[in-house]
């Protein structure tokens, strides 16, 4: 999907926004970044091993298995890298072709090459940083560097410059939250949103709700509320609200206060049209034959949503939980 901003075409990925200034990164580029890994014996993947560090970027629950034992390429992978490490050459990621990083876009190459340096896969900050050093050698002549930054959270993450962040920048700090609750099945969703927006809006709506019911009864079962296994999102929304307290007790003043309250009360409209726009439109739900389908952009405005909202959970619910101490 492209559109125009002040002149200048823009491409909305699933990844990031891109703007259209004829930057390939060429095949050349490519293989010479995977050479030097190949030549310096560094693993791709890090501390953690193949499946692991894919699932950051892949639902590879989806893509197809090459071994006719396995219905996908998750239990292929597992069986021929994990299982049987000897079975594949250690950078075979790089020629299958259902990953297709010598041909793939930038922003899915770029990525990539961005989770082979994030603290969770290579807690070794001296080895990221040569790794970044070398990255920003060979791409600096295809017009990209690739940039560190802090989150919300005091976390490190990286992403290139000269392209602008679309909803990953508000993901990567959902990816904090993940990380800190431990939760495979949350870093999954995550995954399945990011992927999801632009090939299938649809599941990125679904998806979207889902998360934020996830963060939901995850914080609920830690501060042990009970509540029904079918307890709508509006419901679950506000009994997290009611526990986590949001609205601050040191507002500067009266009138503060009350902008906040308000703030909160409309999360649980946020909450309901979330609701709805997926009983309309995302997967989980028998929809009219002739319904017609929304665009990525109206996906990425749901994720971003949902985002915010759980963002808004989860740090009013580690405030209560610092309290205790």
């Amino acid at each position: 999907m492209v559109f125009a901003v002040n002149n200048i075409n823009i491409k909305v990925s699933n990844e990031f926004i891109l703007e259209e200034i004829n930057m390939p990164i060429s095949e050349a580029t490519r293989r010479r970044i995977i050479r030097t890994l190949r030549e310096e014996d560094i693993s791709w993947s890090g501390s953690l091993n193949d499946v692991d560090f894919l699932s950051r970027i892949y639902d590879l629950d989806q893509l197809p298995s090459h071994d006719p034992r396995y219905d996908n390429a998750k239990g292929d992978i597992r069986q021929h890298t994990i299982n049987n490490p000897g079975d594949w050459d250690s950078y075979w990621i790089f020629e299958d072709e259902r990953f297709n990083l010598l041909h793939c876009s930038e922003d899915k190459f770029l990525r990539f090459l961005c989770e082979m340096i994030h603290p969770k896969v290579r807690p070794d900050t001296k080895e990221a940083q040569n790794l970044l050093k070398m990255f920003n050698e060979q791409l600096s002549p295809e017009g990209y560097q690739i940039a560190g930054k802090t989150t919300a959270f005091g976390n490190k993450r990286y992403e290139p410059t000269g392209i602008l962040p679309s909803t990953l920048s508000s993901l990567e700090q959902v990816k904090d939250i993940a990380e800190k609750l431990n939760s495979e099945y949350l870093q999954k969703e995550i995954v399945r949103m990011t992927n999801a927006i632009e090939s299938d809006p649809e599941l990125a709506i679904g998806t979207a709700k889902e998360f934020v019911e996830t963060i939901c009864k995850t914080i609920l079962k830690e501060r042990k509320i009970s509540f029904k296994s079918d307890e709508d999102l509006q419901k679950l929304v506000f009994m997290t609200i009611d526990e986590t307290k949001p609205v601050s007790a040191s507002a500067p003043d009266k009138k503060t206060e009350g902008i906040i309250r308000r703030i909160v009360g409309d999360m649980n409209d946020l909450t309901r049209c979330i609701a709805e726009l997926r009983n309309l439109h995302g997967t989980g739900h028998g929809k009219d034959m002739h319904v017609i389908t929304l665009e990525p952009r109206h996906a990425a405005f749901a994720v971003n949503a949902a985002t915010a909202l759980v963002l808004f959970l989860y740090q009013s619910y580690e405030k209560v939980q610092n309290q205790k101490k």
